[in-house]
Protein backbone atom coordinates (compact mmCIF):
# COMPACT_ATOMS: atom_id res chain seq x y z
CA UNK A 1 0.00 0.00 0.00
CA UNK A 2 2.67 2.58 -0.51
CA UNK A 3 3.44 4.38 -3.52
CA UNK A 4 0.39 6.28 -3.86
CA UNK A 5 0.78 9.53 -1.04
CA UNK A 6 3.76 11.74 -4.25
CA UNK A 7 3.94 15.26 -5.40
CA UNK A 8 3.12 16.65 -8.48
CA UNK A 9 6.55 17.15 -9.70
CA UNK A 10 5.52 18.89 -13.15
CA UNK A 11 3.53 21.36 -11.38
CA UNK A 12 5.66 22.14 -7.84
CA UNK A 13 8.11 24.89 -7.23
CA UNK A 14 11.45 24.42 -7.27
CA UNK A 15 12.27 25.59 -3.47
CA UNK A 16 9.28 22.77 -2.64
CA UNK A 17 10.42 20.04 -4.69
CA UNK A 18 14.03 20.92 -3.33
CA UNK A 19 12.42 20.52 0.22
CA UNK A 20 10.67 17.45 -0.02
CA UNK A 21 13.45 15.54 -1.44
CA UNK A 22 15.57 17.16 1.28
CA UNK A 23 12.82 15.52 3.73
CA UNK A 24 13.29 12.00 1.50
CA UNK A 25 16.65 12.41 1.72
CA UNK A 26 16.52 13.01 5.90
CA UNK A 27 14.33 10.11 6.02
CA UNK A 28 16.76 7.85 4.43
CA UNK A 29 19.62 8.90 6.02
CA UNK A 30 17.62 8.36 9.84
CA UNK A 31 16.54 5.48 8.49
CA UNK A 32 20.52 4.57 7.94
CA UNK A 33 21.64 6.10 11.03
CA UNK A 34 19.35 3.90 13.37
CA UNK A 35 19.86 0.56 11.27
CA UNK A 36 21.95 -1.40 8.58
CA UNK A 37 23.00 -0.04 5.40
CA UNK A 38 19.98 -2.16 3.62
CA UNK A 39 17.40 -0.23 5.81
CA UNK A 40 17.37 2.48 3.78
CA UNK A 41 15.15 0.39 1.28
CA UNK A 42 12.38 1.21 3.53
CA UNK A 43 12.54 5.04 2.55
CA UNK A 44 9.21 5.98 0.73
CA UNK A 45 7.22 8.90 -0.22
CA UNK A 46 3.76 8.14 2.09
CA UNK A 47 6.25 8.13 5.08
CA UNK A 48 7.71 11.26 4.09
CA UNK A 49 4.63 12.97 3.61
CA UNK A 50 3.97 11.88 7.28
CA UNK A 51 7.58 13.96 8.62
CA UNK A 52 6.27 16.99 6.38
CA UNK A 53 2.83 16.94 8.18
CA UNK A 54 4.36 16.44 11.88
CA UNK A 55 6.89 19.05 11.04
CA UNK A 56 4.16 21.19 10.07
CA UNK A 57 1.66 20.24 12.89
CA UNK A 58 4.01 20.62 15.35
CA UNK A 59 5.07 23.99 13.76
CA UNK A 60 8.76 22.84 14.18
CA UNK A 61 11.39 24.63 11.71
CA UNK A 62 14.07 21.76 9.88
CA UNK A 63 17.29 22.14 9.12
CA UNK A 64 19.03 21.57 6.07
CA UNK A 65 22.44 20.32 5.98
CA UNK A 66 24.32 18.83 2.96
CA UNK A 67 26.32 15.63 2.55
CA UNK A 68 27.47 12.71 0.51
CA UNK A 69 24.87 10.40 -0.69
CA UNK A 70 25.10 6.70 -0.18
CA UNK A 71 24.21 6.26 -4.12
CA UNK A 72 26.37 9.28 -4.94
CA UNK A 73 29.11 9.81 -2.76
CA UNK A 74 30.60 12.11 -4.99
CA UNK A 75 28.17 14.46 -4.88
CA UNK A 76 26.23 16.38 -2.12
CA UNK A 77 22.85 16.52 -1.43
CA UNK A 78 20.18 18.74 0.88
CA UNK A 79 18.98 16.70 3.54
CA UNK A 80 16.25 17.78 6.86
CA UNK A 81 18.73 16.95 9.99
CA UNK A 82 17.37 14.16 12.20
CA UNK A 83 15.52 15.54 14.91
CA UNK A 84 12.82 13.95 17.35
CA UNK A 85 10.51 13.78 14.92
CA UNK A 86 12.84 12.30 11.99
CA UNK A 87 13.82 9.39 14.91
CA UNK A 88 9.64 8.55 15.21
CA UNK A 89 9.28 8.79 11.26
CA UNK A 90 11.99 6.14 10.93
CA UNK A 91 10.59 3.89 13.38
CA UNK A 92 6.93 4.31 11.76
CA UNK A 93 8.69 3.31 8.36
CA UNK A 94 10.18 0.59 9.58
CA UNK A 95 6.80 -1.19 11.10
CA UNK A 96 4.76 -0.26 8.40
CA UNK A 97 8.07 -2.04 5.88
CA UNK A 98 7.65 -5.14 8.09
CA UNK A 99 4.35 -5.44 8.36
CA UNK A 100 3.78 -4.93 4.13
CA UNK A 101 6.33 -7.36 3.57
CA UNK A 102 4.54 -10.14 6.12
CA UNK A 103 1.17 -9.10 4.50
CA UNK A 104 2.40 -9.64 0.69
CA UNK A 105 3.95 -13.11 2.12
CA UNK A 106 0.43 -14.22 3.21
CA UNK A 107 -1.12 -12.70 -0.14
CA UNK A 108 1.05 -15.40 -1.52
CA UNK A 109 4.31 -13.65 -2.46
CA UNK A 110 6.27 -16.44 -0.14
CA UNK A 111 9.59 -15.13 -1.69
CA UNK A 112 9.17 -11.79 0.50
CA UNK A 113 9.59 -13.88 3.62
CA UNK A 114 13.18 -13.82 2.85
CA UNK A 115 13.24 -10.20 3.62
CA UNK A 116 11.62 -10.02 6.27
CA UNK A 117 14.68 -11.44 8.75
CA UNK A 118 16.73 -8.22 7.94
CA UNK A 119 14.18 -5.74 9.08
CA UNK A 120 13.42 -8.31 12.21
CA UNK A 121 16.32 -6.45 14.59
CA UNK A 122 14.93 -2.89 13.30
CA UNK A 123 11.51 -3.54 14.13
CA UNK A 124 12.41 -4.99 17.52
CA UNK A 125 14.08 -1.66 18.38
CA UNK A 126 11.05 0.94 17.01
CA UNK A 127 8.63 -1.80 18.55
CA UNK A 128 10.19 -1.29 22.04
CA UNK A 129 10.28 2.48 21.16
CA UNK A 130 6.81 3.07 20.21
CA UNK A 131 4.27 0.01 21.39
CA UNK A 132 1.58 2.34 20.99
CA UNK A 133 1.97 2.49 17.01
CA UNK A 134 2.78 -1.50 16.94
CA UNK A 135 -0.32 -1.93 18.45
CA UNK A 136 -2.21 0.47 16.24
CA UNK A 137 -0.55 -1.35 13.21
CA UNK A 138 -1.03 -5.25 14.18
CA UNK A 139 -4.80 -4.71 15.13
CA UNK A 140 -5.34 -2.64 12.12
CA UNK A 141 -3.96 -5.26 9.93
CA UNK A 142 -5.98 -7.93 12.06
CA UNK A 143 -9.17 -6.45 11.45
CA UNK A 144 -8.33 -5.91 7.87
CA UNK A 145 -7.69 -9.74 7.45
CA UNK A 146 -10.76 -10.93 9.55
CA UNK A 147 -12.46 -8.73 7.15
CA UNK A 148 -10.58 -10.45 4.27
CA UNK A 149 -11.92 -13.59 5.80
CA UNK A 150 -15.60 -13.11 6.05
CA UNK A 151 -15.43 -11.76 2.13
CA UNK A 152 -16.78 -8.42 3.21
CA UNK A 153 -18.45 -6.92 0.62
CA UNK A 154 -18.61 -3.09 2.34
CA UNK A 155 -16.04 -1.53 0.62
CA UNK A 156 -16.04 1.19 3.24
CA UNK A 157 -15.93 -1.04 6.12
CA UNK A 158 -13.20 -2.83 4.38
CA UNK A 159 -11.38 0.64 3.93
CA UNK A 160 -11.86 1.24 7.78
CA UNK A 161 -8.83 -0.49 9.24
CA UNK A 162 -6.40 1.18 7.26
CA UNK A 163 -7.46 4.49 8.37
CA UNK A 164 -7.31 4.01 11.67
CA UNK A 165 -3.72 3.26 11.75
CA UNK A 166 -2.91 6.29 9.70
CA UNK A 167 -5.57 8.03 12.48
CA UNK A 168 -3.26 6.63 15.21
CA UNK A 169 0.06 7.10 13.48
CA UNK A 170 -0.69 10.92 12.84
CA UNK A 171 -1.91 11.17 16.34
CA UNK A 172 1.29 9.70 18.09
CA UNK A 173 3.41 12.23 15.98
CA UNK A 174 1.38 15.02 16.51
CA UNK A 175 0.00 14.62 20.43
CA UNK A 176 -2.17 18.03 20.41
CA UNK A 177 -3.92 16.74 16.95
CA UNK A 178 -7.55 18.34 16.92
CA UNK A 179 -10.38 16.88 14.92
CA UNK A 180 -9.75 18.15 11.52
CA UNK A 181 -6.19 16.67 11.86
CA UNK A 182 -8.10 12.88 12.68
CA UNK A 183 -10.37 13.43 10.02
CA UNK A 184 -7.43 14.04 7.28
CA UNK A 185 -5.62 11.15 8.59
CA UNK A 186 -8.12 8.83 8.52
CA UNK A 187 -9.59 9.66 4.93
CA UNK A 188 -5.98 9.57 3.98
CA UNK A 189 -5.35 5.98 5.22
CA UNK A 190 -8.72 5.17 3.64
CA UNK A 191 -7.69 6.83 -0.04
CA UNK A 192 -4.63 4.80 0.16
CA UNK A 193 -6.17 1.37 0.61
CA UNK A 194 -8.92 2.32 -1.96
CA UNK A 195 -6.43 3.31 -4.53
CA UNK A 196 -4.56 -0.04 -3.86
CA UNK A 197 -7.43 -2.13 -4.26
CA UNK A 198 -8.51 -0.16 -7.33
CA UNK A 199 -5.28 -0.56 -8.73
CA UNK A 200 -4.89 -4.68 -8.22
CA UNK A 201 -8.60 -5.29 -8.86
CA UNK A 202 -7.01 -7.91 -12.32
CA UNK A 203 -4.24 -9.00 -10.81
CA UNK A 204 -6.44 -10.13 -7.33
CA UNK A 205 -8.63 -11.29 -9.92
CA UNK A 206 -6.22 -13.60 -11.08
CA UNK A 207 -4.54 -14.65 -8.35
CA UNK A 208 -7.92 -15.79 -6.73
CA UNK A 209 -7.31 -13.27 -3.63
CA UNK A 210 -9.55 -11.02 -1.74
CA UNK A 211 -10.17 -7.49 -3.05
CA UNK A 212 -13.53 -5.20 -1.94
CA UNK A 213 -14.41 -4.31 -5.43
CA UNK A 214 -14.74 -7.99 -6.24
CA UNK A 215 -16.53 -8.77 -3.67
CA UNK A 216 -18.77 -6.16 -3.90
CA UNK A 217 -18.84 -6.39 -7.72
CA UNK A 218 -18.17 -9.67 -8.57
CA UNK A 219 -15.28 -11.25 -10.69
CA UNK A 220 -14.33 -8.37 -13.18
CA UNK A 221 -13.63 -9.52 -17.23
CA UNK A 222 -10.23 -7.08 -17.00
CA UNK A 223 -9.21 -4.17 -15.20
CA UNK A 224 -10.71 -2.06 -18.49
CA UNK A 225 -14.16 -3.74 -18.19
CA UNK A 226 -13.95 -3.53 -14.61
CA UNK A 227 -13.85 0.42 -14.59
CA UNK A 228 -15.61 0.89 -17.42
CA UNK A 229 -18.58 -0.46 -16.24
CA UNK A 230 -18.31 0.15 -12.42
CA UNK A 231 -16.43 3.99 -13.29
CA UNK A 232 -18.81 5.99 -11.91
CA UNK A 233 -19.17 3.94 -8.48
CA UNK A 234 -15.09 3.91 -8.11
CA UNK A 235 -15.01 7.93 -8.90
CA UNK A 236 -17.70 8.76 -6.31
CA UNK A 237 -15.99 6.63 -3.79
CA UNK A 238 -12.65 8.27 -4.05
CA UNK A 239 -13.51 11.80 -4.81
CA UNK A 240 -16.24 11.28 -1.79
CA UNK A 241 -13.36 10.56 0.38
CA UNK A 242 -10.80 13.13 -1.19
CA UNK A 243 -13.09 16.13 -0.65
CA UNK A 244 -13.45 15.02 2.82
CA UNK A 245 -9.67 15.11 3.40
CA UNK A 246 -9.12 18.46 1.33
CA UNK A 247 -12.11 19.91 3.76
CA UNK A 248 -10.86 19.13 7.08
CA UNK A 249 -7.01 19.70 5.48
CA UNK A 250 -8.55 23.72 4.62
CA UNK A 251 -8.83 23.79 8.10
CA UNK A 252 -5.75 22.39 9.97
CA UNK A 253 -2.83 25.12 10.94
CA UNK A 254 -0.05 24.05 8.58
CA UNK A 255 2.54 26.18 9.70
CA UNK A 256 6.05 24.48 8.04
CA UNK A 257 6.43 23.67 4.48
CA UNK A 258 3.19 24.44 3.35
CA UNK A 259 4.12 24.55 0.01
CA UNK A 260 4.91 21.14 0.23
CA UNK A 261 1.66 19.62 1.52
CA UNK A 262 -0.53 21.77 -0.51
CA UNK A 263 1.08 20.38 -3.55
CA UNK A 264 0.65 16.93 -2.12
CA UNK A 265 -2.65 17.29 -1.35
CA UNK A 266 -4.41 19.86 -3.73
CA UNK A 267 -2.78 18.22 -6.93
CA UNK A 268 -0.63 14.95 -6.32
CA UNK A 269 -3.54 12.71 -4.42
CA UNK A 270 -5.85 14.48 -7.39
CA UNK A 271 -3.20 12.97 -9.84
CA UNK A 272 -3.09 9.83 -8.77
CA UNK A 273 -6.95 9.17 -8.93
CA UNK A 274 -7.35 10.68 -12.36
CA UNK A 275 -4.73 7.83 -13.11
CA UNK A 276 -6.56 5.16 -11.35
CA UNK A 277 -9.55 6.02 -13.54
CA UNK A 278 -7.90 5.72 -16.83
CA UNK A 279 -6.45 2.11 -15.75
CA UNK A 280 -2.71 3.47 -15.35
CA UNK A 281 -0.05 2.42 -13.08
CA UNK A 282 -0.40 4.10 -9.54
CA UNK A 283 3.33 6.06 -9.54
CA UNK A 284 4.61 7.10 -12.87
CA UNK A 285 8.40 7.58 -11.68
CA UNK A 286 8.88 10.80 -9.84
CA UNK A 287 12.36 10.91 -9.61
CA UNK A 288 13.86 12.74 -6.86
Amino acid sequence: MFGYIVPDKMNMYIKDFTLFRAYYCGLCKTLGRTGLPHTRLCTNYDTTFLSVLAHSLNGREVNIKNAPCILNPFKKRSFVAADDISYKVADITVLLGYYKLSDDVIDGQKGRALLKPWLYSRMRKAKKRCPEVWESIKNGYSDLRKLEREKCDSIDKAADPFGNIIEKIVCYLVPNADENTKIFAYELGKLVYLFDAVDDVWKDCKKKRYNPFIAKYGKPASKEEFLKERLQDVEFLLKTSYNTLVEAYDKMNIVVSEGVLSNIVYLGIDMQIKRLLKGEDKCIATRL
